[in-house]
Order: C-alpha cells, then structure tokens, then sequence
C-alpha cells in the first residue's frame, strides 16, 4: 500500500513537472535509471542555442529508452519534447516532411495522414516519444526500411557554440550522425522521407517454428513471438506477417482455422495472458500445456489505411502500443516488465532464439523466469547510417522482457548470445552498452563519430551517458554517478 503511494505520487509529481524548468527527476521508461537534474525547457532555438552555452548539457526526447541511455546525471536536461521547436510542413514535390525537435512521433503521423494522406515508411510504436529522440536510439519497426534514421534526407542541429549545421544525404559526415545515439545534439530539425497510405493484407498466425518460412511466404514484413517454455526444439511461435495488397492470393494463412480450434486457441490465450503476468512460477507449466494442445489460430484482415499503427495492430481503428490480437496479452509485458534488446543476423535468428530457451530455462531453479515471449522483428534490407543495426545486412530484433528486479538475467542473456555471434549488434535505447559491442560497431566508425562530437563540440559542454561513455571508452565517470561521488574512479 505504501509502495503504491509513492508510485502515485511520483507519477503526479512528474506530471506537475513537465513543461516548467527546475529541478525534477528524469527517469528511463522502466525507471531503472533516474536521476535529478536541472531541467531546462526551450522556448524556440534562439533560447536553446543560450542555454548550451551556460555549461554541461544533454537532450531529453522523452526518456523513452529502457538503457538509460538519455538519462545524464549532473548536468542541466534540455527536455526537447516539452519545448517550443514545433516546426511541421510538407513538401509535395519531393515527397518530405521537415519536423522539429519538440514533435511528437503521434503528431508526425496524425499531421501526415490527415493534411497530407502520407505515412512514415517505419517507426516505432511509442507514439509519445519525439521523433528526433526516436532516431536518434535507433528506433525500428520491422518490414522494408525498417530503421526509422533510414528515412532522414537532411538534419540539422546546433553546435557547441549554438550555430546551425545542416548536413544532407550524401555528406561524408551525415551516415555517422543520422542515427549517433546522442553524441551529436541538439538536433533540432529533420527532413524525413514519406510514402503514400495504402493497405496492406495482415495475417496473425499461432503455429510452430518449423513453419515459419511457409507461414511469411509473399510477405514484406513479419513479426513473430516464441513462448519461451514451449518445445526448445519447435517452440510455439505467434506471427504477424503484412504483404503488399495486389499480393494478397501469394500469402497464404496457414493452417487454416478447422471446426472450431480458432476460438478454442483465443480461449485459452485469453486465460493464459491473466494468469502469465502475476504468476511467474505457473508460466513454464502453463506454456507446455499450451505446447501439448498443439493449439492453431490464424486470422487475416486488410488494414485500414489511415490507422496509425497497422504494424502493430492490423485491424481498422487505432489501439496504439499494442500487438496483433493473437499476440496482444504477451505483449503487453512491455509496461510490466524490463525490456532488453540487440540485433542478429537474420538467418541466425531461430538458432539464437532456441539458445536464449535452453539458457533461461537453466536458470528457475534460481528463480528467473523470461516475462511472456522472445519477441522478433525482421529488418530484411539495408540501412544507410553506419549505426543502424542493418547497416551492412539483413538482421533480426530480438526483443526480451522479464520482471524489473531480473533484468540483470537479461543483460547475463545478450553477453552469452554475443560470445558466440560476434556480429550481434546494439539496440541504442534497448541494450546493455559497452565496450563488446565495440567490434561490431567497428571501431573505426567509432572513432569517426568521436571525429566528429569533438569538431561540433570541442567546448565539451555536451555530455551523454555513462553507459554511452562506457561503450566509446572517453573519459571517467562524470560527477553525480556513484563511482565519481565515491572518490571510486
């Protein structure tokens, strides 16, 4: 009852606090990571470019990240997403959208479907998030042009001494800092690509692993979800495939509903969601349950044009942050549980996802349960920034989620998978930073953007993360972390 409380408070705390300066807390979206600082709320860009100037800094979008990674102890938080840097307009010859830093990603969309009938290629479906903070950690759907930084043609942001640099598409420095995790800031427009709204044929499909290649036959873009405590050697998968509509006969939902196993499936999942979020310790039991009914479900529908949220929520009518409805329980864990995630090659994806079963499976006996699903996403192109995560080839998000007091378990997880696939690569805002992923990132890149944060700042005044520091190895802990106050490092 306490606890609940002060929860309560906090949050009507926080609420006071949002678009007013002083001292607040800024916290990641699981609040694992907080810390109090001086806030600072930028009226327009003349005022911002006053503010770097006064000394240490960082840009808040909203704290959306599970890492941390916006969250800079010590120093005055410019909270982007509160200020007054609305810019919004569209540009129908070329097909672009240009956006400041304070717009929201649900604004973004809104604004494009409704003036404009256009959409992003891809995002994420946070939708409270700024869009600037968005790319900059690393933002993803799944499907074609998958990482949102893929869809920047022009950015601009505000140096150290608070002048404008624009850079465009095709500037030697532009694929480094399209997507620099907040080494670069503030960023304060972007010019993004859109596309027209169009359908898209949707099929959320219940089956096993051995089947996904038959299940995603003619889609563009699939998702899919693994219980976790299902067979390791064909678990139990959700999927939600999207094909282009003039492709709607090549995609085909398999198996078939037969007599009535669909509404038995729905009936089961229902319950099962109930009991999986509050009672961890029936979870394995309930899934291999589960596993032995051999349940099959599949649904397809053809999305509504203008929902803001078709990648994650296919059928007409907007219920943003949530799943396809065969999946919708299990991922809802995203707001009850801690969530971690990195990128592998996408044909390593099944091998990886087997791996992390046997692994966590190993560990009940120490009371540690994954929360839900292994959820993946496809990314199957490529991406212009260096940092994007399919930077250099195909690759799939392996998104997990446990209980907020197990998510050191999760980070134990991502450092087994890297061992053996060396190419496993960071989610900016999801990981758990540091130097292993260095060699991934490579390290020649990594000294590039360097290049470039001291060219733009050599005053120093522009500070990220230490999770951030951590991973490019500059410098010692900054004054407010506890190893710095402790006399430690």
């Amino acid at each position: 009852m306490i606890a609940l409380y002060r929860r309560t408070m906090r949050k009507r705390a926080d609420a006071r606090a949002v678009g007013t300066d002083g001292k607040r807390w800024v916290r990641s979206w699981i609040n694992v990571y907080r810390t109090e600082t001086e806030a600072r709320v930028p009226a327009d860009e003349g005022g911002l470019g006053r503010l770097i100037g006064e000394g240490l800094y960082s840009c808040v979008g909203k704290s959306h990240s599970y890492n941390g990674v916006q969250v800079v102890p010590g120093v005055t938080a410019m909270m982007m997403r509160e200020g007054g840097l609305t810019t919004l307009s569209y540009d129908p010859a070329t097909g672009t959208v240009r956006v400041g830093a304070s717009v929201s990603v649900r604004e973004l969309k809104t604004y494009l479907r409704d003036e404009h009938g256009r959409g992003l290629f891809n995002s994420g479906n946070y939708m409270e998030q700024s869009v600037i903070g968005a790319l900059a950690t690393g933002t993803h759907g799944f499907g074609p042009r998958a990482v949102m930084a893929d869809s920047i043609v022009e950015l601009t942001f505000l140096d150290g001494a608070g002048k404008r640099v624009t850079l465009k598409r095709g500037d030697p420095d532009f694929r480094y800092v399209a997507l620099s995790f907040g080494t670069i800031a503030p960023i304060i427009e972007l010019v993004l690509e859109t596309k027209p709204l169009e359908p898209y044929v949707s099929v959320s499909s219940m089956s096993r692993l051995s089947k996904l290649d038959e299940l995603k036959q003619g889609a563009i873009a699939a998702n899919w979800a693994v219980m976790p405590y299902t067979d390791p050697e064909d678990p139990v998968i959700m999927l939600h495939a999207l094909a282009e509509c003039h492709e709607a006969e090549k995609l085909q939902a398999h198996p078939e509903p037969k007599g009535g196993s669909g509404k038995f499936a729905a009936w089961v999942l229902k319950r099962y969601y109930a009991l999986d979020r509050f009672l961890p310790a029936l979870r394995r039991p309930m899934q291999r349950f589960i596993d032995w009914l051999d349940l099959k479900q599949s649904e397809r529908v053809i999305t509504d044009p203008g929902d803001l949220d078709y990648l994650y929520d296919p059928k007409p009518g907007l219920k943003e942050n949530r799943a396809p409805s065969i999946t919708r329980g299990l991922f809802s864990t995203t707001y009850t549980g801690y969530n971690l995630a990195f990128f592998v090659p996408l044909e390593r994806a099944p091998a990886v996802v087997k791996f992390i079963m046997r692994e966590a499976d190993a560990l009940r006996d120490l009371g540690f349960y994954l929360k839900g699903i292994i959820s993946v996403r496809e990314l199957p192109g490529t991406a212009g920034p260096v940092f994007a995560a399919n930077a250099h080839w195909p690759v799939a998000a392996i998104d997990l989620f446990a209980d907020p007091r197990d998510y050191a378990w999760l980070e134990r997880l991502q450092r087994l998978v890297m061992h053996y696939e060396p190419a496993t690569r960071p989610h900016f805002g999801k990981s758990a930073l540091g130097p292993d992923f260095c060699s991934a990132l490579d390290d020649s890149h990594l000294a590039e953007l360097m290049r470039i944060h001291r060219q733009h700042y050599p005053q120093g005044r522009l500070m990220f993360s230490e999770r951030v520091r951590t991973m490019l190895g500059v410098g010692r802990p900054l004054p407010g972390e506890s190893a710095a106050d402790a006399g430690f490092a």
